[in-house]
C-alpha cells in the first residue's frame, strides 16, 4: 500500500545531481573533442603524404642540382678538401632526398580521412565506459 509520501530532496543531493548531470555532459564533449582530434591527426597524415608526393619531388631536384653543382666546384678544386667535403654532404642529402621522395611515390594517392559514423559511435560507447 502507497502512502503517497515521498522523500523530498536535500539541496546538496540536488546539487549533487546537477553536478553528476554537468559531468556527463563534460565528458561527452570531451569524447567528441578527442574523436575530432583523431580525425585531424589523420587527415595531417594525409595533407604529408600528398606534400612529399607533390613538392617532395622538386626538393629531390634542387638537391641533386645543388649536389651537382658542389661536385663540378670540388672538381675544379681537387686540392681542396672543404670543397670535396661539401660536395660529399651535398651528395648524401640529395639521395635522402631523392629516397623519401621515391618513397612518398610509392605509397600512391590517399583519400581524405572521415570517420564513419559506425566508427565515432563505437568511439563514443568506449569513452563512456571508461569514464563512467
Amino acid at each position: 500500500m502507497s502512502t503517497g509520501l515521498t522523500r523530498k530532496q536535500t539541496p546538496e543531493e540536488r546539487e549533487l545531481e546537477s553536478k553528476r548531470a554537468r559531468l556527463a555532459a563534460l565528458e561527452a564533449e570531451l569524447v567528441q573533442h578527442e574523436l575530432d582530434l583523431t580525425t585531424l591527426k589523420a587527415e595531417l597524415q594525409i595533407f604529408e603524404a600528398l606534400y612529399l608526393r607533390e613538392v617532395g619531388v622538386f626538393y629531390a631536384e634542387m638537391d641533386d642540382i645543388e649536389a651537382q653543382t658542389a661536385e663540378a666546384q670540388a672538381h675544379l678544386n681537387p686540392q681542396n678538401q672543404q670543397a670535396h667535403d661539401q660536395a660529399a654532404k651535398a651528395r648524401a642529402q640529395a639521395q635522402e632526398s631523392a629516397q623519401v621522395a621515391g618513397a612518398a611515390q610509392k605509397r600512391g594517392e590517399q583519400k581524405n580521412f572521415t570517420a564513419p559514423e559506425t566508427l565515432k559511435k563505437l568511439y563514443c560507447d568506449v569513452a563512456k565506459n571508461i569514464y563512467t
